[in-house]
């Protein structure tokens, strides 16, 4: 039902290229592979809504691990925010869910990216629990922090199936509350998008390499790490985080995972071919999950930092050049909880479930208030960091 549908779409797009074209879609020569189509618009139903991330041109990038798919989408800003402040609003879940005419014991926000342009905060929630759970995209307005529901029918969009993706329904055993693997994270950069998840074969960690714009499909590869919590070489850990850096001048990823190393992977060996082995350079402490992570210029050294949010540690910042220097990591940490191989700085900002870049100055993070369990949108200046 679901091919019969992309099939169709790509259809209607072909015919409609002449007033598509007025409507600033993108055409590529050629029919695009199965299971992608170009941009055009259109409504958009997404079956869920989880990870997300911006693309330095501004384009959304959203994950529907219901559907096997991520799409790409036009949010049309126009505003150009050029402010250097930073943010700050309690019980941003009241007010989400207030926004959707609910409680916020009824939504879940599965994620939180800044516009790299207008500084306007999006959202990724879902409204209901369990399989009749509504997905919405809401955002904030930074300047006069306005909420509001994204409204996607219709809206500029194009989407990318996932070859062999896990099932929607595969989660771990440890896990407090059910989520998918499907897609754990997407970071764009070098004029592709990374997709980190399981596949369906044995549930395997895998990278996804998707140019953009859409138009290709899809290059999967299975990756292995040494996982340094465990003692073994493994396929089934899962990425938690990801972004895409440049060491030594060369195109790279850097993935956080699950109990919890930190990896580097060179980005010409995700070809899809074999099981690719990544670097492990660091590992986060036994118990913890990297949630996300950042990469950031900083204003008082002008050097390139990551900075990493983790369920049971405070931020982290680790040294990009450091990043690029580090060995290999072979042997297994020595007891449980312990943090080894490449030095972090502490950052003494706890409870952070999401971050992302505000501006030059600041940061911008999804933040469990200690006290009252509520959360908070908050900025961490990079003035001293």
């Amino acid at each position: 039902m679901l091919r019969h549908r992309v099939t169709m779409l790509t259809a209607i797009a072909a015919l409609a290229l002449v007033g598509l074209a007025a409507a600033r879609v993108d055409h590529r020569a050629g029919t695009p592979p199965s299971g992608t189509y170009p941009m055009r618009v259109a409504p958009l139903v997404l079956q869920s809504v989880g990870v997300m991330t911006f693309g330095s041109d501004a384009t959304l990038y959203v994950a529907d691990s219901r559907a096997g798919a991520v799409y790409a989408v036009d949010v049309a800003e126009s505003e150009r925010d050029t402010s250097t402040s930073g943010i700050e609003i309690k019980g941003i879940d009241d007010k989400i869910a207030a926004t959707l005419n609910t409680s916020k014991d009824q939504i879940r926000i599965h994620d939180m990216v800044a516009h790299p342009v207008s500084q306007t905060i999006y959202f990724s929630v879902t409204k209901g629990r369990g399989p009749d759970a509504t997905p919405f995209i809401v955002r904030l307005t930074k300047r006069d922090q306005r909420l509001s529901v994204l409204s996607l029918d219709p809206i500029r969009h194009a989407r990318v199936e996932l070859p062999d993706a896990a099932s929607r329904d595969t989660t771990m055993p440890w896990e407090g509350v059910p989520r998918s693997f499907t897609m754990t994270h997407l970071a764009a950069g070098n004029g592709e998008l990374y997709v980190a998840g399981l596949s369906n074969e044995a549930f395997k960690s895998t990278l996804r390499r998707v140019p953009l714009p859409f138009g290709s499909a899809a290059v999967t590869t299975k990756v292995e790490i040494f996982h340094t919590s465990h003692d073994r070489y493994e396929t089934a850990s899962p990425i938690e985080s990801l972004v895409s850096v440049t060491l030594n001048g060369h195109p790279s990823v850097l993935a956080s995972y699950t109990c919890s190393p930190l990896v580097v992977f060179d980005r010409d060996a995700l070809s899809g071919a074999g099981v690719v082995r990544g670097k492990t350079i660091a590992e986060l402490g036994g118990g913890n999950r990297p949630y996300d992570m950042v990469v950031y210029t900083s204003p008082r050294d002008s050097k390139q930092y990551l900075m990493i949010a983790n369920s049971h540690r405070t931020l982290m910042r680790f040294d990009l050049a450091q990043v690029a220097a580090a060995p290999a990591m072979t042997a297994a940490v020595k007891q449980a909880y312990q943090p080894a191989g490449l030095a972090y700085l502490p950052v003494s900002s706890f409870g952070v479930l999401e971050l992302d870049k505000l501006n030059a100055r600041n940061l911008v993070v999804l933040q469990r208030d200690a006290a009252d369990g509520s959360l908070e949108l908050a900025s961490v200046g990079l003035g001293w960091l």
